[in-house]
């Protein structure tokens, strides 16, 4: 569904892009890939283990894209912060479960391995489904 996504959000290259979802940064990489020198992206995932991946700190070297650790909700304020309330082209969303969170059974996603019922995106908020 990346040629999907893509073809949605029409991706300018001026434009400016956020990444709601980064996950392992498979939608990042394709819009950077879009992008001109003056377009940037901001991902965002509410995972921690996302934000700290190597996925994101490879991307990270590309002054285009910036990465945060945050929730949908706060959505706003990082737009605000970033200076493009009013000018954002296009936001992706990419909801659900990331197969990382499946693979790993100390998450407590997975069916199919073994681990604590934890159950939340984000590891270091909240409580667990136990």
């Amino acid at each position: 569904m990346l040629d999907e996504c893509l073809e949605g959000l029409d991706v300018r290259p001026d434009g400016l892009y956020v990444d709601c979802t980064f996950g392992r940064g498979g939608h990042s990489r394709a819009i950077l890939a879009r992008l001109g020198e003056r377009g940037r992206l901001l991902g965002i995932d509410r995972d921690a283990e996302a934000v700290a991946s190597d996925s994101a700190r490879t991307l990270g070297r590309d002054a285009r894209f910036r990465i945060e650790h945050a929730r949908f909700g706060e959505l706003d304020d990082l737009i605000r912060r970033a200076g493009w309330t009013g000018r954002v082209h296009g936001i992706l969303i990419d909801l659900g479960v990331s197969s990382p969170q499946l693979d790993d059974g100390e998450r407590g996603f997975s069916f199919m391995r073994g681990g604590p019922l934890d159950m939340r995106m984000d590891r270091t908020r909240g409580m667990t489904a136990a």
